[in-house]
């Protein structure tokens, strides 16, 4: 029986699909298992013989989407960073959010003022109760 080399190029497929999920923090997990699954399909096509070098392309590619995804999972889980690094964003003191609060509310005293007295201009008897 001839060897059938489509096991191979399924490798690749499936190599060149983890290479291409490995980038990011949200598809490296994706990147990690569609590696995996293309490095046993390259390891089962290599030992039936067929198609050889898309085989070892694809068992290539598998791996090396492992390592970045690996790579990738691990610096944003923080691996690598000091303990004594501050935050990535910092945040605001008290006095400084008290400020951007006064600035925001102020900036719409206005416009709440208006729809104050709309309200109170309509009154109790021209209110829709709220529907479910």
């Amino acid at each position: 029986m001839a060897p059938r080399p489509r096991l191979a190029w399924a490798a690749l497929g499936f190599g060149l699909a983890a290479l291409a999920s490995s980038w990011n923090p949200a598809a490296a997990p994706l990147g990690l298992a569609v590696g995996l699954a293309a490095a046993v399909l390259a390891v089962r096509a290599l030992r039936a013989g067929g198609g050889r070098g898309a085989a070892v392309a694809g068992l290539a590619a598998a791996l090396g989407a492992m390592i970045i995804s690996i790579l990738v999972l691990a610096l944003a889980a923080g691996v690598g960073r000091r303990a004594g690094e501050g935050a990535l964003v910092s945040q605001p003191s008290p006095g400084e959010a008290g400020a951007a609060l006064d600035e925001a509310a102020a900036a719409s005293r206005e416009a709440r003022e208006r729809a104050k007295a709309e309200l109170e201009r309509l009154g109790p008897a021209d209110r829709k109760p709220a529907s479910n």
